[in-house]
């Protein structure tokens, strides 16, 4: 039996987050890492995810100039310092349904903050591609086209947080 939440935040006024929790089960895509793309100049790693088998994901951010550099960062801010665990926009949900993948985090702008789903196709189990993305409370959708690869990294960053229940 699958148990499915509805992921609410009732911390200020920032959107709620219109995904459901859902524990991930498949092995359509690796988990024992994160998933990075590259920017459109072919070299700066412009974002990083860490999916879990809890249905949870965190965003690591990006800009930086290699995967030794992207490891150096979440060695130090996401594994030592931890001060993530304090950063809402860092946090957000995931689920696979069939060959398609959504992630729903909020975004680091003005507050309150916007949640924003990105939705694509899994091309393998180590690479997906964002082909739009949207607010969950608007019917406004962006053409996408980012390529996320699989890199194996442990220990991951705890998933543990007080954001997503």
């Amino acid at each position: 039996m699958i148990s499915v939440l509805f992921v609410q935040c009732t911390k200020g006024n920032d959107d709620l987050l219109s995904l459901p929790l859902t524990p991930y089960t498949s092995n359509q895509l690796r988990i024992d890492g994160y998933y990075y793309q590259i920017g459109y100049d072919g070299k700066t790693i412009n974002s990083a995810y860490f999916f879990y088998g809890n249905g949870v994901l965190i965003s690591t951010g990006g800009a930086k100039t290699s995967l030794m550099e992207m490891d150096s960062y979440i060695q130090k801010y996401y594994l030592h310092n931890q001060s993530y665990k304090k950063v809402k926009y860092d946090w957000g949900v995931f689920m696979i349904e069939k060959s398609v993948i959504k992630f729903e985090r909020w975004y680091p702008s003005e507050k309150p903050h916007k949640a924003f789903v990105r939705e694509g196709i899994i091309l393998n189990d180590t690479t997906f591609k964002i082909t739009k993305s949207y607010y969950s409370n608007s019917s406004q959708h962006w053409t996408e086209n980012e390529t996320y690869h699989f890199r194996k990294f442990s220990p991951k960053p705890d998933s543990i947080n007080t954001f997503i229940p």
